[in-house]
């Protein structure tokens, strides 16, 4: 990921209360991930994971689930069976506040200079990924322009637009 698309937001005494990272091309990030991050990974601590047999996001199979993403990060990231989303928002993004500096500003901040940076690099628009049941962050986000990805994901089961299979996830998206 190009270095200056990180932003970590300091308390004023050195102490971080929170960060935003993205990548422009999330295709490209992808590739660069393959060839050039995985590759270091400790292999005795962080042992690569049987990635054909699928692991459950609960309970004791949590860690092979979370070694699973680590090492093939590919659906969440491409979503192929969603092609449009990356033609249409290429880059994407992870914002964290602590809770005890959220709503009084810093996440706002820390997106507009994201958002900045990615126009001003003529990306034509960015999509995030958050858990479906976090509606505090849902409205933080739509104050500032993003909405649902206006597509059903999940073949109807839920009938909202955005919404992943399964009721977890949802896609969220801003035009730049």
């Amino acid at each position: 990921m190009h270095p200056d698309y990180g932003f970590v937001l300091d308390s004023g005494d050195g102490a971080a209360i929170g960060y935003i990272l993205g990548a422009p091309d999330s295709k490209e990030f992808l590739s660069r991930y393959h060839s050039e991050y995985i590759p270091t990974l400790d292999q005795v601590n962080l042992p690569k994971p049987n990635l054909h047999v699928p692991a459950q996001w609960v309970g004791d199979d949590l860690p092979t689930a979370l070694l699973q993403l680590l090492y093939a990060p590919d659906k969440s990231i491409l979503h192929a069976e969603f092609p449009q989303l990356l033609e249409q928002y290429p880059a994407h993004l992870h914002i964290d506040v602590l809770p005890e500096y959220q709503r009084q500003g810093y996440g706002r901040k820390l997106m507009r200079e994201y958002l900045r940076k990615l126009r001003d690099e003529n990306i034509k628009g960015v999509h995030l990924v958050m858990a479906g049941d976090n509606f505090g962050a849902e409205t933080f986000y739509r104050k500032l322009g993003f909405g649902r990805f206006p597509m059903i994901l999940d073949g109807g089961e839920s009938g909202e637009l955005g919404r992943e299979r399964g009721n977890r996830n949802v896609w969220l998206v801003r035009e730049l």
